[in-house]
Parts: C-alpha cells; structure tokens; sequence
C-alpha cells in the first residue's frame, strides 16, 4: 500500500529523470557548453556602430578602417628598417625587403607577377642601391613570381627557397593561380579569389575597397625556380652575409623565415596584418593552428629586435616584439583551443562560430584586429577537419534538398509574400542578418525575383559595410553588386590557353572530372591524344560506362586505343577550354584523328562538360564562366 503512496511517487519521478538523461546522452539532442553565450557581432543586427567615408569614398565602419592604418601600409613606402636594411611597402599585397650584404643585395619576395617584380626593381636601383641583388630569398610560394624581371642573369644570382617551393607554384599556375590541394578544382578557387581581392569592387564610391587593399589581377608571371633549397636550422653565408633559415612550420604555405643574427632581424609569413586567417573564405586547405603558432613561436625564441613580415608593417624593438609574438601565439592559441574544447562540450559548427570569447587585452591588441578574415569563419574549419560534415543530427543524414526545404518553410511561414514582407521588415529594423537569412529562402526558390534580389542586396551591402574585415566586405558587397546587376562575377576561370599547353598530358587528366555519367553510361572506348610538337608525348583516357580513367602510358595499358588524335598541345588547350571544336581543328589542319572517325572522336568529347568560356574587363582579361 504504501507504495502508491510518497515513495511510488519519488520513484516514478527518479525513473522518469533517468529516462530523460538516457535520452539526452543517448541521443542527438543538442547540449550546448555550460557558460555557452553566443559572442555574435550585434551591429549586423542593429547594435551600434559608427560608419565613416574612407578617402576613396567606401562607405566602411569606423574600427575597420582605423585598424587597417596601423597594420599595412597604406601608400607607398620605402622605409629603412636599420642600417642596410629595408621594406618596400604599399605596392602591392606583399612588402619586398632589401638587404645590403657585403657582396651586394639580398632580396626577400619579389611580388606575384613580372609586374611587380619591375617595379620593385625599379625602386630599389632609384631608392635603395645600384649594387648587384646577388642572391632572392623566397618566403612563399604566392610572392615568388616577380624573380625575373628583377635581375638580368638569372644564372649569376642564388634562388633560395623552401624545398617544396617549385612542385607548389607549378601546382599553383596548373590549377588557374591560387593554391590549390586539388589542381582540378583551381578554377573554383581561382574565381572565388577573385571575388576575395575585390575584382567586383570599383575603386571609388560607397562600394569601393578598402585603402590598402589588393585587386587580383592575372598578369603575366616571371617565376625563377628555386636552385638552392634550405632545411631546417641551416646556417648559410650569402654575399658574405651569414643568415639563419627555418622551414619546419607552416602557416598558409611552406614558408622560410630568415634570421639575420648581425641586425637582429627575423623576416617571415607568420606574423599578418591582423588576425591570421586560419580559413580563407576563397577556399583553402586545412591551415594548422598549431604549426603556424609553431613557427611564431621559433621567431619568439630568437629574441629579435626587428620583426618584419611579408604583409604586415614591421615591428621594433625586443621588448615590443616579444609581446606582440606573444599575444599573437595566444589568439591563435585561444582560437584554436576554444574551438576544440566547445566540441568536447557538443558544439557542432554552427554554434562554435561565436563560442570564443577573447579576453580583452588580445581583443585590444591593434595587431590582431581582425582586418582580413574574421574569428566566426576558423572554428568551423577546424570542426570540419576532424569531424567532417556530419554533426551528429541524423535529420541531417537525408534532408531535403535545398530548393525544396526553401519551398516548405515558405510555405509553412505563410507563403512568399509573407516572407518577402517580414525580410523587409527587418531590413527597416536594421536586423540585416535576420532579413538576409530569411529572404535567402525566396531567393533559393527564384533567383530572378527582383524584390527578394533587392531585399538581399540591401542587407548584404549593410553588412559589408559594417564588417571588419576585407575579405568579407569584399564578398558582400560584390553579391550585392551583382544582384544589382552591376558586376557578373565569374563561378569559374580556369588557366589560360598558354598555362594548359605548357603540360597538356595534366589537362587530359584534369578533363576526367566533366564527365556526365548519365551521358557516359554505355560507352566503353579509349581515346588517346598524341601531341605532335612534344616529341609525340601520349596520354589518353579511358571511358568507362561513366567514368574516366587517365592513362599516363596507353601503350602499356591492357586495352588498345579505339580513337587516336594526334594535334600540337596549343590546340588541345583550345579544345579543353571549348575555344574551339574537333571539326573545325580538323577541318583547319590543326589536328588529326588517326584511328576510328572524327565522329566517334566528337561523340567521346560530348561526353563532357563544356567551359562556356567568356572574357570579362580584368586588367589582362582571364578565360572564365559566369554564374546564372
């Protein structure tokens, strides 16, 4: 009896609490971090900030701006760090260092085009010197493409750099100009940097780029090969100079840091004109935390009395230095370890954007103002290398598809009108994030909608304008422009026609991955292509109901050619970028099919995707494909 009574009671409410935990460590259900508060930048939604006008007229918040002008040059400089050595700044995204050694000149970065490396050269003999440069240093692949224009023999100057320097640029041009882990995607990420470097932004006017911002350009390179490559600690007298490299750390690229005992300086890609970007919004591969605060932590050590760095404007003074290494070692630090402890407390991607609080001192510190990238990008990132994109929702595993899931919430939110109504709403509110996100469903439905096009124009220019950094000004205000109707930015710029012919066998390679396996499905051919003016190079692929195989050698492969095409390497190019046909190359003399016909040969390649190439207003116009 008395268990109907205060105890049945207590028990059914223990059974019932145990059921609940079960539930909760046994399942999905979300378990935010116990002190868990969203650290999400207010003024997207309203909170305060002040806009200013730059002197080119961008329409820009106030702390962006005045963090810039303390991290970068802002106008050209040639400042003279101590005796014989300088930096060369305001140019261009990278400073060039000059260093008077008893033999002549040393060189560190040379810029990312022949352009750049004129230039420079030009500076240092009218500044600087006219003594000899005798020896260039690399500190990274993406500044080392100016070399050439700088000096008149390439043979007479040492070419030092890190020993992975040379496989990486060339990886670099293959894949359309920005680093790329998987050269057949360059064309993506070429395209997105230009939108990263503020292609779509005009010079002047509300819209503009920030000062002392970079446009990308494609320009003709002038690269020299690294002939003397550095390890680790190695100690080397160059034109009678002794200097120190270190090569073990990574930050966004193998980087050599330089240490020159006798001036106390340290030169290096680790140390940013702001927060270091530890993802870039272009698209980029996994950047380690921990070995870019790795190689932070080997220029702390020297105890230097100058720190200069490839973008950023230098730093003096050992004490000065020392607590600027510091403090830069912790956000990463901080960023790096939050990050990883909000996913031990059940934080998936989303919510590990705005988990980091920075205690105020690194949050203060000029150097890490975040002027490129942001903090709510890195987490992710780092989410997503370990983990990858599952986060544990199994709804996830097989949601709708986005256009549908778009159309379902609109209408269970009342439909399009009713959305449309709440976005503006909240854009006259000043909640740009929130009418952002919310018009993005209409948009997802019916990308030509011309007031939803308007309400996210609206909103993503806001935010833009309200941002710290760069680079995501530079990707809203672009979108922006481009719903406007104002910019077309380009989904795609692959390599030009000159890049493809230096290696065409790695472009038949690349050319595997524009298969349509719906159109491929019954085809079981080989196609090879022998390229007359490289000593008849052959490489081929094999289609395989759906799939393409790169054949390296067809003559060992287990199955002869059914298609044969013999053409020089610049007509490939042109065929690969769909500049031109088969017929018409065959028809003109510019190719040949040897073996089956012309026909079967144009049945294999309308097997594959088609670049609709176009040319669009660059300096030096790339080859690239618009969005819809």
């Amino acid at each position: 009896m008395f268990l109907n009574g205060p105890l049945n009671r207590i028990l059914k409410g223990v059974v019932a609490v145990t059921i609940a935990l079960s539930f909760l460590l046994s399942t999905s259900a979300p378990v935010l971090a116990a002190n868990y508060e969203p650290n999400y930048p207010k003024r997207y939604m309203g909170g305060p900030a002040t806009l200013t006008i730059a002197p080119n007229g961008a329409v820009v918040y106030d702390e962006a701006l005045s963090a810039s002008e303390q991290v970068r040059y802002t106008e050209p400089t040639v400042e003279e760090i101590t005796d014989g050595l300088w930096v060369i700044g305001g140019y261009s995204l990278v400073n060039c260092v000059v260093i008077e050694a008893p033999e002549g000149l040393i060189v560190y970065d040379t810029g990312d085009s022949a352009e750049e490396g004129k230039h420079f050269r030009e500076i240092i003999e009218s500044q600087i010197s006219t003594k000899p440069i005798k020896a260039i240093i690399y500190s990274h692949s993406h500044y080392a493409l100016g070399a050439g224009e700088m000096v008149d023999d390439p043979a007479s100057v040492r070419i030092i750099g890190h020993p992975k320097l040379n496989e990486t640029v060339k990886a670099n041009l293959q894949g359309g100009g920005a680093p790329s882990a998987i050269p057949e995607l360059g064309p993506v990420l070429t395209a997105r940097a230009f939108v990263q470097f503020n292609n779509y932004l005009p010079t002047e006017g509300s819209d503009a780029k920030l000062p002392a911002t970079a446009i990308l350009t494609v320009k003709p390179t002038a690269f020299l090969e690294v002939t003397e490559t550095v390890e680790n600690e190695e100690t080397l007298t160059v034109a009678g100079m002794e200097l120190q490299f270190f090569t073990e750390h990574i930050s966004d690229d193998y980087s050599v840091t330089l240490w020159i005992p006798e001036k106390e300086a340290v030169l290096n890609n680790y140390f940013w004109d702001g927060t270091p970007n530890l993802y870039s919004l272009r698209g980029a591969v996994y950047r380690d935390p921990q070995s870019w605060i790795g190689g932070l932590k080997v220029m702390r050590d020297l105890e230097p009395t100058y720190l200069i760095s490839v973008p950023s404007l230098p730093v003096e003074g050992k004490e000065e230095v020392a607590e600027v290494l510091n403090n830069y070692i912790d956000l990463i630090s901080l960023t790096y370890d939050q990050s990883l402890r909000g996913i031990l407390q059940g934080l998936g991607p989303d919510d590990l954007r705005y988990f980091i609080y920075k205690p105020q001192h690194l949050a203060d510190a000029y150097y890490n103002a975040e002027t490129y990238g942001e903090t709510p990008w890195f987490s992710p990132a780092m989410f997503y290398y370990q983990m990858g994109w599952y986060d544990r929702n199994p709804s996830k595993l097989f949601q709708l598809p986005p256009q549908e899931t778009a159309q379902r919430l609109v209408d269970l939110m009342g439909g399009r009108d009713a959305v449309v109504a709440t976005a503006q709403s909240a854009l006259d509110k000043n909640e740009y994030a929130w009418a952002a996100q919310l018009i993005d469903y209409i948009y997802e439905i019916d990308p030509k909608d011309a007031e939803a096009r308007t309400i996210r124009a609206n909103a993503l220019r806001k935010m833009g304008q309200l941002t710290m950094s760069s680079i995501g000004r530079a990707f809203l205000l672009s979108e922006a422009r481009a719903l406007e109707g104002k910019e077309r930015i380009l989904k795609l710029i692959p390599p030009g026609p000159a890049t493809i012919a230096a290696d065409p066998a790695a472009y038949v390679n690349y050319h595997r991955v524009r298969i349509d396996p719906r159109k491929a499905e019954q085809i079981d051919k080989v196609i090879t292509f022998t390229f007359s003016d490289r000593d008849n190079e052959t490489v081929g692929l094999h289609i395989r109901r759906g799939v393409a195989e790169f054949l390296p050698d067809p003559a060992s492969y287990a199955r002869s050619a059914d298609i044969e095409v013999s053409l020089p390497s610049e007509t490939w190019a042109k065929l690969y970028l769909n500049l031109t046909n088969l017929p018409l190359a065959v028809n003109s003399g510019n190719a040949e099919v040897v073996t089956g016909t012309v026909d079967d040969a144009v049945e294999i390649f309308n097997l594959f995707d088609k670049f609709n190439v176009v040319r669009n207003f660059f300096e030096v116009p790339p080859l690239g494909l618009l969005n819809d």
